[in-house]
């Protein structure tokens, strides 16, 4: 009995200490781990509280509390849920529900690369090839005594004789051809021959003549080629003069066709460039032309740039002056990237079109525009081949995704560029105050930062001499952003190059929005007029 009893109290003993030391050395048990769990989470700031706040002009800028940027903007929160993944979504994303997006009728497309191909619709008239047409002027005054030409648009074969002239310089011409040949002189002879050559009498009408040793009262004009008369100014009896043009025609196998096309269309245009053509008066029928020349100076007055197309017309359908219709068919070789016309949002000074990022997430970005043609417009800068942009209830979208700094952030697509601390521009110093450290310079626009064109009062570092700097200088001088938002003036430089101040418009600076106790630039100045 007594053993038992001195047995259960050593047994007592060894429970307890081992209840007492257990916790010191045994693995945390998992009620120890859930109240640690607990008490993390009841540290940590509620989903639906801010993390911290950053300027929309700067993410860089944080702040544990509201308040303003430097460029006096509020400041944005910035919750938990927004760091949920490793890329956060960027200002300016908006995310709505697959509802919403059914009930808005969001479409969206592909960014695509393709060459594009317009079709240009314009007007023109058919012309003379004037390459092939021909014109006769009489080499000598006299009488039409024959016309055997009586209307304009006849048809002539080449050698034909259009009309027959007299003139008292012809008859003596041929008399001395005669004489010289009666004496047997044959210099005389051969000049002769090149007088009558050169009024206009051909080779076949000089043998006739010494032929028949007889001089002709009237001289034969032929036709130099075959073609359609396009002009008639004489009539039988009539007097005519080298200066005079008698007769003009050419022939309707090839024919020109002049165009025009407005100024915003004629970068399309080049040599070569193919047309599909029809004609009122020939229904159902088509021609293939092309460009052949470009005239080079635009039209004053309608603003439009002139064409000739070449076209065969072997069957003489085309007409000269007839009306003619054209589809001109430009083809750009090279494929460029672009997206539907109706996806880009357009305002006064920029472009923009709003991304589909997936999962309902969408977020509107600025693009630069080049071309367009059938519905597509050409993005230059702002997008990458993968990307798909909104085409339907984009307004909508965009409305809600107004961050004016990603949209103008604009650099090669997909490659952000990081965001510039330090920066070497120029300016024109107002005044400065060396004992304070402080210069008043008149600097352009800092599209890096977003910075109109202003007059601004800067901290300069403690190593700058401002003894130098008068009013009116043109500096170089290195402007850099500290962290506790401030920005600091350094390695000021004399800038020899001519500096064209008048183009800063001070007139667009909202100088009311500025928020002087954030930036504390020690207030800014408004811009002076020279005199």
């Amino acid at each position: 009995m007594k053993n038992t009893l001195t047995v259960a109290v050593l047994a007592l003993a060894i429970g307890s200490a081992i209840g007492y030391y257990a916790p010191h050395f045994l693995p945390t048990s998992h009620s120890d781990h859930a109240s640690t769990k607990n008490s993390a989470v009841k540290d940590a700031p509620a989903s639906n509280e801010p993390l911290y706040w950053v300027a929309p002009m700067d993410p860089n800028y944080q702040r544990d509390k509201p308040g303003k940027s430097p460029m006096g903007m509020d400041l944005i929160p910035v919750y938990a849920d927004d760091l949920k993944s490793d890329n956060a979504d960027k200002p300016g994303t908006v995310t709505i529900s697959p509802s919403v997006e059914n009930n808005l009728g969001v479409k969206t497309a592909a960014v695509t690369e393709q060459a594009l191909t317009p079709h240009i619709d314009t007007v023109g008239y058919v012309a003379f090839d004037e390459g092939q047409r021909w014109q006769i002027n009489s080499r000598i005054s006299g009488w039409v005594q024959r016309l055997n030409v009586t209307a304009v648009g006849e048809t002539v074969t080449r050698g034909e004789t259009l009309f027959e002239i007299y003139s008292p310089d012809l008859v003596r011409a041929q008399e001395e051809l005669l004489n010289a040949k009666r004496i047997g002189n044959a210099t005389l002879v051969n000049g002769a021959r090149e007088r009558l050559i050169a009024l206009g009498v051909d080779n076949a009408q000089i043998k006739q003549i010494l032929r028949q040793h007889k001089a002709k009262q009237a001289i034969a004009i032929k036709a130099p080629a075959d073609g359609v008369i396009a002009t008639l100014n004489i009539r039988q009896g009539a007097y005519v003069s080298p200066q005079q043009t008698v007769i003009s025609g050419g022939p309707l196998d090839n024919v020109w066709i002049e165009a025009e096309v407005f100024e915003q269309q004629a970068h399309w245009i080049q040599s070569g460039t193919t047309a599909e053509i029809q004609v009122d008066a020939l229904p159902g029928q088509q021609w293939l032309g092309t460009v052949d020349y470009i005239y080079p100076i635009l039209d004053p007055a309608t603003r439009t740039l002139r064409m000739r197309l070449n076209v065969t017309n072997p069957d003489g359908a085309l007409k000269p002056n007839m009306f003619a219709k054209l589809v001109l068919i430009p083809r750009s070789e090279t494929p460029v990237l672009v997206v539907p016309e109706q996806a880009v949002i357009r305002t006064g000074n920029m472009s923009r079109v709003v991304l589909a990022l997936g999962d309902g997430k969408y977020r509107s970005t600025r693009i630069e525009t080049g071309r367009s043609a059938n519905g597509m417009m050409e993005v230059t800068q702002g997008l990458s081949p993968h990307d798909r942009v909104v085409t339907s209830a984009q307004f909508m979208l965009d409305s809600e995704s107004s961050q004016t700094a990603e949209l103008d952030r604009i650099s090669q697509p997909h490659m952000h560029t990081p965001p510039t601390n330090q920066l070497i521009i120029s300016g024109l110093v107002r005044s400065s105050m060396p004992e304070h450290k402080v210069v008043t310079i008149d600097h352009p626009a800092i599209p890096e930062w977003d910075w109109p064109a202003m007059t601004m009062d800067f901290t300069v570092s403690d190593d700058s001499d401002l003894s130098q700097l008068t009013p009116n200088l043109a500096i170089r001088f290195q402007l850099t952003k500290t962290e506790d938002g401030q920005y600091l003036v350094s390695d000021i430089q004399p800038d020899h190059s001519q500096m064209n101040h008048g183009s800063m418009d001070h007139s667009n600076m909202d100088h009311s929005n500025m928020n002087h106790s954030q930036m504390n630039h020690g207030g800014m100045t408004s811009p002076e007029v020279q005199p």
